[in-house]
């Protein structure tokens, strides 16, 4: 009996009901050559995984990436960009502060320090000292700089952030002389069923700017 012969079709829609597979999993399943099933992704179009050695593939239609250009599945991670190489420098360029070793391990979900390294002394990358910590930002210069000033007035928001308008800084004061125990997770939910939209951000910085600390309320 001759072994079924997998169309097109077939290894599209087992994609689109395992989402991910790894090339020994589609060739075994369907029973085609690396050649045929090579030659049936390159047609329809499909991306690998950044991770775990670009083992894994998914279509390109099936993957639904943030505003970071990534998505993963089951712990398997893509990249629009392709390699994790190019994710690298895509997501360091598109940054609007640049970013640490740390921001981008946590956002890619991978070690980037060898690739860092490795980019930084080939050019494709610069990099800055910022309280001690390297940022890793554009080679061009005035984009660098634009970086390097977002991060810097980030910084500068983060210590002062700022008042919300009055009328929603009153709600809230409003709502501490009610109930001065609560916490600013708790007065903004309070508030939002109220109508009134203040995040638990601006509540602190009211907080910080009237210092109302637990033991001046």
């Amino acid at each position: 009996m001759r072994p079924k012969k997998f169309t097109k079709k077939d290894i599209v829609e087992l994609f689109y009901q395992e989402k991910i597979l790894t090339k020994k999993q589609l060739t075994q399943t369907c029973g085609c050559s690396n050649m045929t099933a090579w030659r049936i992704l390159s047609e329809h179009g499909y991306i690998t995984s950044y991770n775990f050695n670009a083992k894994y593939y998914t279509l390109t239609d099936i993957a639904v990436f943030d505003k970071n250009g990534l998505w993963s599945y089951r712990k398997v991670r893509f990249s629009k960009y392709g390699s994790l190489t190019n994710t690298v420098i895509a997501v360091v360029f598109n940054s609007r502060c640049g970013l640490e070793k740390n921001e981008l391990q946590q956002l890619l979900g991978v070690n980037v320090i060898p690739i860092l390294s490795k980019l930084y002394h080939q050019g494709k990358l610069s990099r800055e000292k910022v309280d001690s910590i390297f940022v890793y930002l554009q080679t061009n210069e005035e984009q660098r700089r634009r970086q390097l000033s977002n991060r810097a007035c980030d910084r500068i928001e983060k210590k002062h952030p700022k008042l919300p308008q009055p009328e929603r800084i009153i709600a809230v004061l409003v709502e501490l002389i009610q109930r001065v125990e609560l916490q600013p997770r708790q007065l903004s939910r309070r508030l939002s069923r109220k109508g009134i939209k203040v995040t638990i951000t601006e509540i602190r910085a009211i907080l910080q700017h009237y210092q109302l600390t637990k033991k001046n309320r």
